[in-house]
């Protein structure tokens, strides 16, 4: 069977060779349609990603101005009249070195006064042992009684 031959063969009235182009052309074309099918799905895709963008874009523009108008000092002024609002007092004030001692104490206690009674307060605190659990006494009853087998405190 030579190359000729596959040129000149017949079956059923077309040539093997015609079949065989028809063939590729069939498949050539269902690839193409397929191809622009996807392609035209991710166009549709691109389309909707980019417009989900454009409107976050416009949402952050909108939150940015809303921010603006919410921290403008004249609104905030009013707000804090209206609320009668005052700036906290010296004594509510704390370093964040004596919070754990606030935290650790009765909530009336108050910050140090200077930065080297901080640091004498700071050094006191490390030596001090950490309140426990059973440091606390256990609640009473409302009674005024004693839990049955132990002694009143």
């Amino acid at each position: 069977m030579s190359l000729s031959s596959i040129f000149d063969r017949r079956v059923r009235g077309f040539r093997v060779v015609e079949l065989v182009c028809l063939t590729i052309l069939l498949i050539l074309v269902l690839g193409v349609y397929m191809a622009k099918t996807f392609a035209g799905r991710e166009r549709a895709q691109i389309a909707s990603v980019e417009e989900q963008i454009v409107q976050e874009k416009a949402r952050v523009r909108l939150l940015k101005a809303e921010v603006a108008y919410l921290e403008q000092p004249r609104r905030i002024e009013q707000l804090a009249q209206q609320l009668q609002l005052a700036p906290i007092s010296p004594e509510h004030e704390t370093t964040e070195d004596a919070l754990i001692d606030v935290a650790r104490h009765a909530p009336a206690a108050h910050a140090p006064a200077s930065p080297t009674a901080a640091a004498n307060n700071e050094a006191a605190s490390a030596e001090a042992p950490e309140a426990t659990p059973d440091d606390y006494p256990p609640p009473q009853p409302a009674t005024g009684q004693a839990p049955s087998g132990e002694a009143p405190r």
